[in-house]
């Protein structure tokens, strides 16, 4: 019997489903073996019709099984070169290989339709399509919860236990950026666990240094989702910076405004309450040399510290007059989105006018 079922599958999760269904066409004899090849579009494209031959030649020897393709749409990218050429020849292969080898393309959805739309024989040899929703924000918890027990194979202790309030807050922090761009789902909750990682080492570092004899298998609610605001404000050495610039009281006050903003959704975490959408965004406006990049690049140190940015670094650009800026700010009309949603990566102004521009991450607070 002759299988023929070449599929792809978009989102989360794809390499490690792309395996498993690899070794069950095996164990089913619906590929000679279950041998699994795995490659990227852009990796083909770069390799030329020759290498991606010699690839499949090298699978086909090993008895057949999956050629598995991540970001497939990269073949088909304005930045390939090859990639049509080879797109050609695996169509042709998909055809001459049916009951030796499946074909497996991955890749995200807005990205995977354009793909499509390139060659009309695509769907004819790729029919099944399979959709792999984001996971939910139970879900991220029990991969928190499997990651933990597993990282530490069950000693390690979670103030409130690996179902509480903490770890809900942490959570619901990761499920707020469901709809964003970039949300990394499982990804997501591996750099969540080694924030909390870092931020447990430091602390059991100050235990330390102070005389106290540390408890290496204890997350507290700091290390889960950070200091309480109005307290680690005290510590950031920009905001200090700020306070002692002459002047600027108009500023001062502002950012003080904002961080009062941040300390109001930190309490409402703490009750179970959705936090209040606060854009980060922010237009300096002033005459030269009143210190506009100098606070610009503050108030990103002081986002950072606050965990809003992962980087506090800045980036300043000259306009060269303001209609120029007004163009550079109407072309992105990016929808202000409120740290209940996405926060920035990092600071960008443009001089004469600094104007924060964002690349979208995730929120603390």
């Amino acid at each position: 019997m002759l299988f023929k079922f070449s599929f792809f599958i978009i989102s989360l999760g794809k390499t490690t489903v792309a395996r498993h269904f690899a070794k069950f066409l095996g164990s089913v004899k619906a590929t000679p073996a279950d041998t699994f090849v795995e490659v990227t579009g852009s990796s083909l494209a770069n390799e030329g019709v020759d290498g991606t031959k010699k690839m499949l030649e090298a699978l086909i020897k090993s008895g057949g099984g999956v050629f598995f393709i991540d970001e497939a749409y990269q073949l088909t990218s304005g930045n390939s070169v090859g990639g049509g050429a080879v797109l050609d020849y695996l169509l042709a292969e998909m055809e001459n290989r049916i009951g030796t080898v499946v074909f497996v393309l991955a890749g995200y959805n807005r990205e995977m339709e354009k793909f499509f739309e390139h060659n009309p024989g695509l769907k004819s040899r790729v029919p099944h399509q399979i959709q792999f929703e984001d996971y939910q924000d139970n879900e991220l918890m029990s991969i928190f919860q499997n990651l933990v027990r597993k990282e530490w194979n069950n000693r390690m202790r979670i103030v409130d236990g690996d179902d509480g309030l903490y770890v809900r807050i942490l959570i619901r922090r990761m499920g707020r950026k469901r709809k964003a761009s970039g949300f990394g789902n499982a990804r997501d909750v591996h750099v969540a666990l080694s924030k909390v990682r870092e931020r447990q080492a430091e602390r059991l570092k100050k235990e330390l240094a102070a005389g106290i004899v540390p408890d290496d298998f204890l997350i507290t609610a700091e290390d889960l989702i950070g200091s309480d605001p109005s307290q680690a404000i005290k510590n950031i050495k920009a905001w200090d910076r700020l306070q002692q610039m002459i002047g600027l009281t108009s500023v001062k006050q502002s950012v003080q405004s904002f961080i009062l903003q941040v300390e109001e959704n930190y309490v409402r975490e703490l009750a179970e309450q959705e936090p209040i959408a606060v854009s980060l965004n922010r237009v300096f406006l002033g005459s030269p040399g009143t210190g506009k990049t100098t606070v610009a690049k503050m108030y990103g140190e002081i986002l950072a510290s606050l965990g809003l940015l992962s980087s506090g670094e800045g980036t300043s650009r000259f306009a060269i007059d303001t209609r120029s800026l007004l163009t550079l700010n109407n072309s992105h009309r990016q929808k202000p989105i409120g740290l209940r949603w996405r926060s920035p990566r990092s600071i960008r102004s443009a001089d004469e006018r600094h104007s924060i521009k964002c690349n979208w991450q995730g929120s603390h607070y």
